[in-house]
């Protein structure tokens, strides 16, 4: 056989180039599927990626408005209760005054030294000194400062509680008042000052009033004296 004749049979036959064009055919139609497919799901991931943002999106506007009512719920609920508690406390007030008492002297008499003392001796001999009755002989009452401490409502009334204060000290309060506060049960709404029963638990909304009845204690004090 010629050298022509061995090309001839290795030449492909038109069965196998058919074969070979549906094999090429068939790989490009299986690549245009998977790549229809990819495109496809790259779609979809796109489209589930955009879902997913707006579904962030809605949650976090969500938690906005539910923590925006919680805020507007507990200022809500502060007004009602500021209000509540300004209809109880009426006219509280931070400060109150109250009369108190002082011991001042009278005119110095003949009997005593110049610190109204008089000397004596004891039955053993001894030298002594005792106050004469004319120091620290009047009672005055005068006003003072009681500043509210703490408060309270209890059983659905308002209370406070109130420690004198003075400006000797450098935390305002007195020192027979450190661990003691009274509730301000009266507060003088312009009664006569006789119908007040107990001086000691009346408070006074000003300094001024206050004074007037401290004056009116006093003048009762030295009526009594000269009874």
């Amino acid at each position: 056989m010629s050298y022509y004749d061995e090309d001839y049979y290795n030449e492909p036959s038109e069965f196998e180039q058919q074969v070979d064009a549906f094999k090429e055919s068939l790989l490009n139609a299986v690549k245009e599927e998977h790549k229809a497919e990819i495109e496809r799901l790259r779609k979809e991931n796109a489209e589930l990626q955009e879902v997913k943002q707006n579904l962030e999106s809605i949650k976090r506007e969500y938690n906005q408005k539910v923590a925006e009512l919680g805020i507007q719920k507990n200022n809500l609920k502060n007004e009602v209760r500021r209000e509540r508690l300004l209809e109880l406390m009426g006219d509280f007030k931070a400060e109150l005054f109250s009369p108190r008492t002082k011991w001042m002297s009278g005119p110095k008499c003949n009997k005593c030294d110049d610190k109204r003392r008089i000397p004596f001796l004891s039955p053993s001999g001894k030298e002594m000194v005792e106050d004469c009755s004319c120091k620290n002989n009047i009672l005055i009452y005068e006003p003072r400062t009681n500043i509210c401490s703490s408060f309270e409502v209890r059983n659905g009334k308002f209370m406070a509680w109130y420690k004198s204060y003075s400006v000797d000290r450098a935390d305002g309060m007195e020192l027979e008042s450190l661990g003691v506060s009274d509730v301000a049960k009266f507060i003088w709404a312009g009664e006569k000052f006789e119908d007040i029963k107990d001086y000691y638990k009346a408070y006074f909304k000003t300094e001024e009033d206050c004074q007037s009845y401290c004056d009116w204690l006093t003048d009762q004090e030295s009526n009594k004296v000269k009874s």
